[in-house]
């Protein structure tokens, strides 16, 4: 009888466990893959798995989206692993030898309509604390869940906005067609999975200050690509970046291989060794690489087209449940895979920085002030370190300018230097090498970056012994206020004094700009100053407070001037001196133009500029919108209706400034001053043949007209990071900004047929038309908003290009 209740307590206790076993399901409320998940149901997910699983796992906030979306991370491992985090964390960073733990890091939905990443972390999650919870004894595991939740909302309120009861698998149905701009960029209409090195979006800067703290030894993004595609995992395609190890290679194999086993099993069908390579220094894969990690994309067939279920080119159907079983077995198999090899993975981790044979071993760099402040802050996101001279001495050093080797007189705390002996020494030699050396010239991205032409300064490399010193943080420089000065001045050399500009513009303090030079005080003020009459400015009561305030904020300096008689040039009451106007600005968006070029004129206007301007659609010209009160339109990358020309072309006419960026100035070649020379296309000729009319972001070398141009106040020199080879010229007139006859990239990749092609392009330049004009950026200066010497070209053009 004892015996029979014991059986009956066990039966009932076993089925009461049953019933409290936790479940995905009722977790999420519903099933992972047949529905998608709002960002607000992951979160709700991730706190219940973590309530149910409290000792095994941890959840961190890093931050907030700009759409006010919370950014996490999940910590996995087991109860002995979770109680040491900051153990394991201080013995990583110090490279401490007895470290025995690998850090995998698995980052999903940076693009946000490759929706199915997101789902797969939780049901990867869950199977790693159930399944396979014995792997987390030996490995610390990191989830993002969603890198991109502004962008993958977006897209998961259309999708569900035009779902249908029953699932429609026609791919031409507009469930399988997203409106401009799609939910695959962030809320600035960025590309995050770009950003990781540039980190000009807020969550990439706040991803990377933790990603800095627990610098992963594997970290895998998870993508997809077209829904006609196969699984796309590594190794990598060529080109590698040379500063790659040979273990770093090989371990990507590793990786593939196991992932194959799983796959093959399955029947799944999968490639690896093409397309995606490791170059671009900016990408969610190669970053970590760079950094000594294993750094990988896996790309699964689907993106925003693909919906719940679609019906393939081959009739086959493709489900969102799929999708997700796909990333899920590839995330376990990389947890395992690193399990399996944490004694290699955490040596060779520890080893990668070491013995390392650069061209240079430091980067000088020296400039406008403004400049190197933006590149030192570049850095201390990235924590790398940098230094000054600590004695003056003359060196021979290569020219980043010249390209050759330069006598160069060093000057005790003038200079900033970067040096390649450090921890992230490897990431330093990537940003700033002049010249990216290339093993295959069909690449994924641009192939030319570094830094120094970037932010327009000038930069050195040297490859002997300095005596370096700890950087000495400058003091503010506070202007001076003089309450009864005559005016106040404002040199224009960075995007600090645009920001000044715009400030006391929008405080309606009347400013003037030098169209020449002049000497006062005996010092010289180049064109472009900034020039602040009292006199002008009487009813503002507390002018000197204003000035001192914007100046504080942006960070320039404006000098007081007693009188406006000056000892060389013209007068400050001369005609020399024209009158800004706060312009009123309008940006095109929708239709056929590019979402990440807008982006980028709207993330610069709103959190460079801080510039009031009004966005509307393309599609509203079509419909009599009111643009008449409007001083400057912006034009971005892309195709305009004949119609949407005419009216733009009307509103020029009368007096209005049109911004036109990239390949947009194909719209204006038959009726305007403006004409394009492109390389005859040859239609039978295969990818690689088509590289030879290719120039897949090259750095040039700018010729600068002689004469002051208001386009280019602020400007000694200029390079320019192509991505066309298309050859723009005026018909009429000089372009401001142009390649030499015969020009040759100083970084990048560029075809031999593009090379011939180059002689004279223009860059930058401006028609006039009617009572207005039209400016052309033919090469896009605020590329992915990290071309810093650009920025200023921009502003000029918005402030400075009197008709």
């Amino acid at each position: 009888m004892k015996i029979l209740f014991l059986l009956f307590f066990l039966i009932l206790t076993c089925g009461l466990f049953g019933q409290n076993k936790p479940t995905i399901e009722g977790l999420l409320g519903h099933s992972v893959g047949t529905e998608f998940s709002r960002h607000h149901q992951v979160l709700s997910y991730y706190e219940g798995l973590h309530n149910t699983f409290p000792e095994e796992t941890s959840i961190f906030k890093y931050g907030e989206t700009n759409e006010g979306r919370d950014l996490i991370l999940f910590f996995l491992g087991s109860k002995s692993i979770m109680s040491k985090l900051d153990q394991i964390q201080e013995k990583h960073l110090k490279r401490d030898t007895s470290m025995s733990t690998p850090i995998v890091w698995l980052s999903y939905n940076v693009h946000g309509n490759e929706s199915s990443a997101t789902e797969a972390s939780m049901e990867t999650a869950f199977k790693l604390l159930t399944e396979h919870s014995d792997w987390l004894n030996e490995v610390l595991v990191i989830i993002d869940p969603c890198l991109n939740p502004d962008g993958r909302d977006r897209y998961v309120n259309f999708y569900k906005q035009y779902e249908t009861t029953n699932e429609n698998m026609d791919p031409s149905s507009i469930e399988h067609r997203e409106p401009w701009p799609g939910g695959r960029f962030n809320h600035y209409l960025f590309d995050l999975n770009r950003d990781w090195a540039w980190l000009t979006q807020v969550e990439s800067q706040q991803r990377m200050k933790v990603y800095n703290k627990w610098m992963p030894h594997v970290h895998v993004d998870f993508h997809e690509q077209g829904y006609n595609e196969p699984y796309y995992f590594p190794p990598a395609a060529e080109p590698y970046h040379e500063i790659i190890t040979d273990w770093q290679r090989e371990f990507q194999e590793r990786i593939g291989k196991n992932h194959a086993k799983y796959f093959d099993e399955k029947g799944w069908l999968y490639f690896s060794k093409e397309i995606f390579d490791l170059l671009y220094p900016s990408y969610g894969d190669t970053y970590p690489m760079y950094n000594g990690a294993i750094g990988m994309t896996y790309e699964q067939a689907g993106s925003g087209r693909a919906g719940k279920s679609v019906r393939t080119r081959n009739g086959d159907t493709l489900t969102l449940r799929d999708r997700v079983l796909h990333h899920v077995t590839t995330g376990l198999s990389t947890v395992e895979v690193s399990v399996l090899n944490k004694k290699e993975l955490i040596e060779e981790y520890f080893d990668f920085n070491q013995k390392r044979d650069y061209k240079f071993n430091h980067y000088i760099l020296r400039g406008n002030q403004q400049r190197v402040k933006k590149l030192k802050d570049l850095l201390i996101k990235h924590e790398i370190d940098f230094t000054q001279i600590k004695n003056s001495k003359s060196i021979n050093a290569w020219s980043f300018n010249t390209e050759v080797m330069e006598e160069l007189s060093l000057t005790q705390g003038d200079e900033l230097v970067v040096s390649t002996n450090q921890i992230k020494g490897p990431m330093v030699q990537v940003l700033f090498e002049p010249k990216t050396a290339i093993s295959d010239s069909l690449t994924y991205d641009i192939t030319a970056w570094s830094l120094p032409y970037a932010y327009g300064l000038e930069a050195f490399g040297y490859n002997g012994d300095l005596e370096l010193m700890s950087p000495i943080i400058p003091k503010i420089n506070q202007s001076v206020l003089l309450p009864n000065c005559y005016a106040y001045l404002c040199t224009w050399d960075a995007m600090n004094s645009a920001s000044f500009l715009q400030s006391i513009l929008s405080q309606n303090i009347t400013v003037k700009v030098a169209e020449k030079a002049f000497m006062i005080d005996g010092e010289d003020f180049p064109v472009g100053t900034l020039v602040i009459p009292r006199g002008l400015n009487q009813a503002t009561s507390d002018f000197d407070q204003v000035l001192q305030d914007a100046a504080s904020e942006a960070q320039v300096v404006i000098k007081p001037v007693a009188s406006g008689y000056v000892s060389k040039g013209k007068d400050f009451g001369s005609s020399s001196y024209k009158e800004i106007n706060l312009p009123k600005v309008g940006v095109l968006s929708g239709g056929d133009l590019s979402p990440l070029n807008t982006g980028e004129i709207w993330h610069f206007f709103e959190r460079e500029l801080n510039i009031p301007f009004r966005m509307f659609r393309i599609t509203d010209l079509n419909r009599r919108a009111n643009i008449a009160d409007l001083d400057v339109i912006v034009l971005p990358e892309g195709d305009l209706s004949r119609s949407q020309l005419e009216k733009l072309k009307e509103w020029i006419g009368n007096g209005g400034r049109l911004l036109v960026f990239g390949d947009a100035a194909y719209n204006f070649t038959e009726d305007f001053e403006i004409s394009v020379k492109d390389i005859d296309s040859d239609y039978t000729a295969s990818e690689r043949e088509e590289l030879s009319s290719l120039i897949t972001g090259a750095i040039f070398k700018c010729e600068l007209i002689e004469k002051p141009n208001p386009l280019l106040y602020g400007y000694k020199s200029y390079y320019s990071l192509r991505q066309s080879a298309s050859n723009f010229s005026l018909n009429n007139g000089e372009p401001v900004l142009s390649l030499s006859e015969n020009p040759r990239a100083v970084s990048g990749f560029v075809g031999y047929k593009a090379k011939e092609h180059q002689g004279n392009a223009m860059i930058l330049g401006k028609e006039d038309h009617g009572k207005g004009s039209i400016v052309y950026f033919c090469d896009n200066p605020l590329f992915r908003g990290f071309w810093e010497h650009g920025k200023l070209l921009v502003a000029n053009a918005i402030y400075f290009a009197f008709d």
